[in-house]
């Protein structure tokens, strides 16, 4: 630990205690809210109805976020904040580890899906990121000039469109704004990394008829690397840090993996030197070889990984607004990010090598195949340069007649987000084989690739057999590569609203909002032409990506009053809604919604709602560009594969798709055809939500909520590896997938009749979808003391009943899709996310607040509940040990329940019948967490404001995962360690 984090540790620690101290001691007062007067409430634009209205409370469960809450977290990203709300799922963020996630942080309501939440700023949905799924990027909406943030917890398509269909979040920048104020933040971890930064200067002002408003904004976030914290520190926690097959560090590492005719697989002994740069490797070096040991010889790539990612951002964010005349305003916008950061990986391993008898690398005098090698020195580098802007220009006004109140807005909206994705780290493919293949050493002694009489120009030999300092600098640079992919989104949108009061009914005024918008989203992905091509190792072949869609949108909404004043209704209001939306990418969907909003009493509440939604497919679901892969797979159809052996079904189920008898597979990769479909039909879905609130007279300043919701979404938008499409048709007999597969019956492949001539993998609609079900609640509660201050509580949960396939088919039973269900995995961690991926039952977050006079201060608890995950790794991989150590065995004990038993489902082959067999599946679970936050302040008499905070007080450690992605904790929860900051506010 640094000397400087002892101090910053310290600082805050001991001024956290000095604020509670002192303001223990103070005799300051709050000052008492005076104003008894009736006062006339000013109509208000409420998340989930298009109406202005006087009410905050509508029939649609909303949370709101206030600045002074968001401020109260102690974090500097918007995505950090939502990503800890009780309604969050798992989501993309800068704690994304082992993954390339193109810097972006993204909102996950429900586990629908980050492309199933829609996403406003000021009212208006934000560009998509540039991964072009839908998803929007909320690092490029900068946390300091956010006044709000409203979460509707329903789906919402007809009043907002597509997307909306697990939630809505609404992002209300500052406004009205008189005066000047600066911002300046710093927090690290108690292991003295992970330095955040963060600098804001907001200055505004207001006249009778002009305000405006200008916001600049930096944040920096610093690393913090996986080999910094034990729990991550290597790939399974618990274990030695080699063991691989079973086991989770990689086979492939510095001293190699090679396997060699007679010899098997080896490797080089690390205490012995191997092959010498710039040198022949002698026959003798063999010796320097010794069997690969799987147990012992992994390689541990953990350390060189991120746990968080760096990344700094630029931001501007401007409006102004003019009252043109007494009811007509115009008012103007614009926002610009700029961000840079990157993703560091583990050095890419070079494979599959085939290393020439001939290369001076090689002492064995025979050719290589099947070499691996991994160049610990030049780690893997995923760079993002990311412009994100949005302006917008707004005429708004409203008009009376005959006494009825009628609002109106015009505007128009340009928002583009362009990203340049430079990579380190990679290889040239055709630049390896050359480097691998024949080579000598010249007369003046210089290592060179060819032969004497048809030498590579500038072509420099590759050393794999030499160690870690065997491959040199000069080596990386001859095969080194630097691809440079560009992504861009644009849209483009014109929006006109009219709302007002209509007609006198016995209980109120019908009020209605009716508009129309007209908006079009382009999209482009430009690969580096060698990752085009296919040649750059480790880097995915894509064709470029471009296609665009338009979509012409009215909708209506109805504000109806049934009841006022009567015995059990103080009030009773439906609110109806529908949008047609027409898309050039698929043809028309109408979605209307329905809404009840019963006041029975001043204290009592009830709402509910029925809706029905839609996802658009995006621009890389429709127009992903195309690309003809040979993915490695096995025919099942192949007289010599156990399953057609084993199956007079599977037999048949092949002869009935033009297999010939007697066929045997020659191939063992095949064409399959991945990218957009531009068939694609937009997902649907039905919400449903009802509840209420209750404001009891007896307890002034207290409310509770509870909230049932369910949401079934189908025809989700989805593609198959080309190995399960093949399963599924002739294993499964799942006539969807059969239709994917084209046999050739004339032998034109390869003069083989029968061979899989074609697979479609395209992207598709499945009949199924997503189901969840389950309960939002919780509590409020404020009181003022004389002598103590303000008080105010906060509860919000969520629990999670159903998660799974529509239709809620028990585990064993087939989904709408043909395929064996899982069941309800509510509660359950998916294996392998790279993103984090638990299903929680119930997150839940408690705040306390309090005020005194200058002194302020906040705890809030953050819980998640257990989540069962797979215990694979782990039992496998003790029982691997065990054999060489029986001491070992007794790693087994890390899984929760090694011995659990359990039915597995599976097909009778060549049926859609599902058979249960008993069978070891060992599980552990991730016991429930909670993390714990303090924050204290300072309001000082020359109009600054001290605020210092420790997020993680207690330093509460991450549950062990066996199953997480490349280390021993998920990541949706937080990097280990104590997070202690300070931020300095000063008014003018």
């Amino acid at each position: 630990m640094t000397l400087k984090t002892t101090k910053l540790r310290d600082a805050i620690t001991f001024a956290l205690a000095v604020c509670a101290t002192a303001a223990a001691g103070t005799g300051v007062a709050l000052a008492q809210e005076t104003s008894g007067q009736p006062q006339t409430l000013d109509r208000i634009d409420v998340l989930g109805s298009r109406i202005k209205r006087a009410e905050a409370e509508t029939a649609l469960p909303v949370l709101s976020i206030s600045r002074q809450e968001l401020q109260r977290t102690g974090l500097t990203q918007v995505a950090d904040v939502l990503r800890e709300i009780s309604v969050a799922g798992p989501s993309l963020s800068l704690n994304t580890n082992n993954g390339n996630t193109s810097g972006n942080s993204s909102i996950n309501l429900r586990n629908c899906g980050s492309n199933r939440t829609l996403v406003m700023v000021n009212g208006r949905r934000w560009v998509t990121d540039n991964g072009l799924a839908g998803a929007v990027d909320l690092s490029s909406i900068p946390m300091a000039a956010v006044e709000r943030i409203d979460v509707l917890k329903d789906g919402a398509s007809a009043l907002y469109g597509s997307d909306a269909i697990c939630g809505v979040i609404n992002i209300q920048t500052r406004s009205d704004f008189d005066g000047a104020q600066f911002n300046a933040y710093r927090g690290q971890y108690s292991q003295g990394d992970g330095v955040r930064d963060a600098y804001d200067f907001t200055v505004g002002g207001n006249t009778d008829r002009f305000s405006g408003l200008l916001n600049l904004a930096f944040t920096e976030q610093g690393a913090v690397s996986a080999g910094d914290r034990d729990i991550s520190a290597i790939p399974l926690y618990g274990f030695p840090a080699n063991v691989s097959t079973p086991g989770r560090a990689s086979p492939v590492g510095p001293y190699g993996n090679y396997t060699v005719t007679g010899l098997g697989n080896i490797i080089l002994d690390p205490s012995r030197p191997g092959c010498q740069p710039g040198q022949v490797c002698a026959p003798g070096t063999a010796g320097d070889f010794r069997p690969f040991n799987f147990l012992t010889d992994g390689y541990n790539f953990a350390p060189d990984n991120h746990l968080i990612q760096p990344q700094r951002t630029y931001s501007v964010f401007g409006q102004v607004g003019y009252q043109l005349f007494d009811q007509v305003r115009f008012s103007s916008e614009v926002f610009y990010t700029n961000r840079v950061g990157d993703a560091q990986l583990a050095a890419q391993p070079l494979s599959p090598l085939t290393i020439s008898a001939q290369s001076i690398y090689n002492p064995f005098g025979v050719n290589v195949t099947g070499g691996a090698f991994r160049p610990t020195n030049f780690p893997r580098v995923f760079g993002q340069e990311q412009d994100t802007w949005r302006f917008n220009a707004a005429l708004d006004g409203h008009f009376d007649i005959n006494d009825r109140y009628f609002a109106w807005d015009v505007g128009y909206t340009y928002a583009e987000n362009k990203q340049l994705q430079p990579k380190n780290g990679f290889y040239f493919s055709t630049r390896v084989n050359q480097a691998t293949g024949p080579s000598f050493i010249d007369s003046s002694g210089v290592a060179r690739c060819g032969t004497p009489t048809a030498i590579i120009a500038g072509c420099v030999p590759m050393n794999v057999m030499g160690g870690p300092t065997g491959f040199t600098q000069e080596m990386f640079d001859w095969i080194a590569v630097n691809p440079k992919n560009l992504q861009k989104a644009t849209q483009e949108a014109i929006t006109a609203n009219l709302s007002g009061d209509l007609f006198s009914l016995p209980g109120g005024t019908m009020a209605f909002a009716f508009g129309l918008e007209h908006r079009k989203e382009f999209g482009s992905n430009e690969p580096d032409p060698l990752t085009a091509a296919g040649l750059v190792l480790g880097d995915n072949p894509f064709l470029p990506t471009r296609g665009s869609y338009s979509v012409d949108e009215a909708y209506l909404e109805l504000q109806i009053p049934l009841l006022s004043d009567v015995a059990f209704a103080d009030s009773l209001e439906l609110s109806l809604a529908a949008r047609y939306s027409d898309y050039s990418s698929f043809g028309t969907t109408t979605n209307p919604k329905a809404s009840l909003r019963w006041q029975i009493n001043e204290q009592m509440l009830v709402r509910g709602s029925w809706g029905e939604g839609f996802r658009a497919p995006s621009v890389s679901e429709l127009y992903q560009g195309f690309a003809t892969g040979r993915p490695a797979f096995q025919d099942v159809c192949s007289d010599n594969n156990p399953n057609f052996v084993g199956s007079a079904a599977v037999r048949q189920a092949c002869y009935n798709t033009g297999v010939p008898v007697g066929f045997r597979s020659q191939l063992s990769q095949t064409f399959a055809t991945t990218g957009g479909n531009p068939d694609l039909r937009p997902e649907t879905s039905e919400s449903q939500t009802l509840g209420f609130v209750y404001s009891p007279s007896w307890l002034s300043g207290f409310d509770a909520y509870v909230d049932w919701y369910s949401i079934v979404i189908e025809n989700s938008i989805g593609s198959l590896a080309a190995q399960t499409i093949i399963n599924e048709c002739y294993l499964q007999a799942n006539a969807g997938s059969c239709a994917l597969i084209t046999r050739d019956t004339v032998g034109a492949v390869n003069g083989n009749p029968g061979e899989i001539s074609a697979i479609i993998a395209q992207n598709r609609n499945f009949v199924g979808g997503i189901e969840t079900e389950g309960f939002d609640f919780g509590a409020s509660y404020r009181f003022e003391t004389d002598d103590w201050g303000l008080f105010q509580f906060r509860l919000d949960s969520t629990y999670v009943s159903y998660y799974g396939d529509v239709g809620q088919p028990s585990r064993g039973e087939l989904n709408g899709d043909g395929r064996i269900s899982s069941g309800n995995t509510a509660g359950q961690l998916p294996a392998g996310s790279s993103t984090g991926a638990p299903r929680h039952r119930l997150r839940s977050n408690l705040t306390a607040n309090w005020q005194y006079g200058a002194f302020d201060a906040s705890v809030t608890m953050e819980y998640r509940s257990r989540v069962r995950e797979s215990c694979n790794n782990v039992y496998n991989t003790a029982n691997a040990l065990a054999a060489v150590d029986p001491s070992y065995r007794d790693l087994v004990n890390l899984c929760s329940d090694p011995d659990r038993i359990i039915n597995d489902y599976t097909f009778v082959p060549g049926t859609q019948d599902v058979v249960a067999n008993p069978a070891r599946r060992p599980v552990n679970m991730l016991g429930g967490t909670t993390y714990t936050h303090v924050q204290a302040g300072w309001t000082a008499p020359w109009k600054g404001k001290v605020t210092l905070g420790i997020r993680n007080l207690f330093d509460k450690n991450p549950p062990f995962s066996s199953d997480a992605f490349a280390n021993s904790f998920d990541a949706q929860y937080l990097v280990p360690g104590q997070f202690f900051y300070m931020n300095y506010q000063q008014n003018f």
